[in-house]
Formats: C-alpha cells, structure tokens, sequence
C-alpha cells in the first residue's frame, strides 16, 4: 500500500454510503451495470450471492483530500496478508467462480516475507486466476448484461455474443474479436455462420439477437448501445473524437440547431430533443447509418433504401426497415459511414475501428472493474486510472481479456482504493 492516503481512484458518492457487509441484503431486481443492460444474474446462485456481498462498497465512499491528508497506518505483516487476502476473496467468486485455495493465501504470505508487501503475491494469483475456465463464463456474463442480451426467444438465440465472448478467451484471442470476428460462435462453442443473414460478419454486432433487441427508429438504439457497451460514450460526442457529418447531407429535420433554424416544426412533437437537432444527430448519424440494411428482426435485407416510409412511423423505412438520416436516396440507401473519425464502408470496418481505439480500452477496463468490484454504471471510476491502464495495455486491439484483468486487478492504485475502505470500515465499526 501506499504511504499516503489519496482520493480513491474507483469510488461511491458519500451520499451512497452502504453498511457494513454483514447488515447489507441482497442487490435490488432492478440493478444494472453498463448503458442499456440487463439486471444482473444474482439470486440463490453461489455467483449470485457473491455478488450480493460485493456490492457492500469495501470501494464505496470517495474521500474527500482533506480526510486523505494524513499517513496511512502501518501495518504489520499479518495486517498486510489479510487486506490482499479480503481483496482477492470478493473477486474469486466473480472472476473464476470459487474462494481462495490455502495455496494462494501462502502467496500473499510469502510476497510479504519476500519483499515486505503483497503485489507480488496479488500478481501471482491473479495470473494464475487467467488460465482458468471459469474466466470465459465471467466474459460472458459481463458482455451479455453490457449488450442486454442471453437466452432463446421466438427462434433466435441471443447467447450468440456470449458464446463468442467465452470462446474468445478460450481460445487466448484478443478481446477486441468481439467486435472484429468473422463468424459467430454456437452454443458447443464451435465457430457458425452468423444468423442475420449479413454477407459480411463483425462480431457481436452482426449477431440477430443484438439487432433485434436494439431495433428502433432510425437505428438509434443499436447505434447508441454500440458506443455506451465499447466505448462508455454517449451522444453528443467531443467533436475531435467525432466530427459531425455536414449538415447538409442530413434531412431537413436533423440540420438544426436553434428554433430559427428548424424547418421541420413538427419534430418537435415527435422526435428527438426538438430544435436542437444537429448538435446529437450529426453524430448519431454515423453511426445509425451503419444499420441501415438491417430490419427490424435482425436480418440482413438488401433491398433496404434507408427512405422515410411516408405512411409509417417517424423514422421507419418500408417493410420492417428503419429510416436513414442522409437526404440523398443514394447515400441513405448505403452502409457507408464513418466511425471515430475514419471511413468505414460497413460494419466490419466500423469494428475494425472501434476496438483499436483508446476509447474501447478505457471502457474494457471499465467494464472489467464494474463486473469485478461490483459497481454501477453510475459509480465514478477515475478517467486518469483507466488511461494508465489504457496506456499500459501496448496495442489496445492486441490485448486478451485475461490481460485486462491482469492488469486491472493487479494495478496497486485500483487495490489501494480497496485496501483503504477496509481499514477505513474496520475503524468505524471499533467502539
């Protein structure tokens, strides 16, 4: 641990404090992690229930520099065992599905009598804990609640993009196949042709169960879900991450930015934020156009025009379709956009793109954090710690999810935040 106490880098709002672990129940049905996700699997399952005590905020309360300005006390060796013990004991039962092995608590102890701390004993579990099966079921879990999608319904199997995020680890590929795979991944585990029909493949998003739970007008829905699941953004984006297309080549509707400038009163009453219709959709627009050709169910259709179905919803196209943003019928009638800034001519690219970005690996390790240490998509996690990590990853696109966790988990500054709650907790509940 470090000498001095500084501001937890992965903290909870005072005004969120939880008790102590053992007063604390079960997490609430309606609990999610990341963007439009679903409730997290807990419930009478041994996952479960270790998720329900890690959800107690051992991380929680974020202190303020003028709590933080004394030393940290010292800690005798047993001291220092115990605090990486209690650390690696709330992430084993969510990484790797198990309680720590006596073996991994004598590493704690030897790295102690060793160096005089535990990080070497931390880095050795953990690096243990990625060679483990259980990892791809964590991978799994933590992809399919960020994208809201698992199970079998109305004939489409929407563990498609679990299988593919298990099989990925499995198989030690960079993380970033999610998004750049040329097949999906069935139910045995055993690369399949994709189910939506598409002539080409991009991962997770040319799965039918991720189209189709994200259907909606002018594809906003898939195109939002796709930057808050893997890049942890949301519209309006800073324009040097995405410049806005030129209003011209929107429809009128989309161009404004100020009642003056709207010519299309009546969107106000029915779509989007009303005048200001520029500043979130040239950017939206990007990225929606990328699903153009995808309908309602999920299935890759050609015939698709992008075209405002004049009889239709607002932002429908005809025959199950969604409308384009683009003015020109040429132009809507393609999946040829932009992705963070560079052209991509379809999805594949558009993937390409997407996971070897900053942004996908700042969101990975996010994601990895929140699963891990049981947070919320509200829990602030320090934008500066997920650029070290980020930083450190080398090539984002090269790195494999066990590489992530190794270095998440194993990051003195994310174990210091942990460490410090529990002195802090242990203090408190003294007489």
């Amino acid at each position: 641990m470090s000498g001095q106490l500084a501001t937890s880098p992965i903290s909870r709002p005072r005004s969120r404090a939880y008790p102590p672990a053992e007063l604390t129940g079960p997490r609430s049905a309606g609990s999610t992690v990341s963007g439009d996700v679903a409730p997290a699997k807990t419930g009478g399952t041994p996952r479960g229930r270790a998720r329900d005590l890690v959800r107690l905020a051992l991380i929680a309360v974020a202190l303020s520099p003028t709590a933080c300005s004394g030393s940290a006390p010292v800690l005798d060796a047993p001291a220092k065992v115990e605090l990486a013990r209690a650390y690696l004991a709330q992430l084993a039962p969510l990484l790797v599905s198990r309680t720590l092995t006596a073996d991994e608590v004598f590493a704690l102890q030897q790295s102690v009598t060793d160096t005089g701390d535990t990080q070497a004993g931390l880095e050795a579990v953990v690096a243990g804990w990625v060679e483990e099966p259980a990892l791809a079921e964590a991978a799994r879990e933590l992809l399919q609640r960020r994208l809201g999608v698992s199970g079998n319904r109305d004939g489409v199997n929407y563990e498609l993009p679990g299988n593919l995020a298990a099989a990925t680890v499995i198989g030690h590929q960079p993380w970033s196949t999610i998004l750049t795979a040329d097949h999906c991944v069935g139910d045995d585990l055993q690369p399949i042709e994709c189910d939506s029909g598409s002539p080409y493949s991009a991962g997770v998003l040319t799965t039918r169960g991720f189209l189709r739970r994200h259907g909606s007008r002018f594809n906003l829905k898939r195109a939002s879900t796709t930057l808050r699941a893997f890049a942890c953004a949301s519209y309006p984006l800073d324009e040097a991450l995405e410049p806005r297309i030129p209003r011209e080549r929107l429809r009128t509707m989309f161009k404004a930015e100020s009642p003056e400038d709207q010519e299309d009163p009546s969107v106000a009453d029915q779509f989007g934020n009303g005048f200001a219709c520029y500043t979130c959709h040239g950017q939206f627009s990007w990225h929606a156009q990328l699903y153009v050709q995808f309908d309602e169910q999920g299935m890759f259709r050609s015939d698709a025009t992008g075209i405002q179905d004049p009889a239709g919803e607002l932002g429908r196209s005809a025959g199950g379709l969604y409308a384009s943003h683009f003015a020109d019928p040429v132009e809507s009638a393609s999946p040829s956009s932009q992705m963070l800034g560079q052209p991509a001519a379809t999805l594949v690219e558009a993937g390409a793109i997407l996971a070897a970005s900053e942004s996908f690996a700042r969101c990975t390790f996010r994601g990895v954090l929140e699963y891990g240490l049981g947070l919320g998509p509200a829990d602030p996690i320090d934008e500066d710690l997920l650029a070290e990590l980020a930083a450190g990853l080398g090539t984002p696109g090269e790195a494999s999810f066990a590489g992530f966790v190794l270095a998440a988990f194993t990051h003195p500054r994310v174990f210091d935040a942990v460490a410090q709650d529990q002195l802090r907790g242990a203090q408190e509940r003294q007489p």
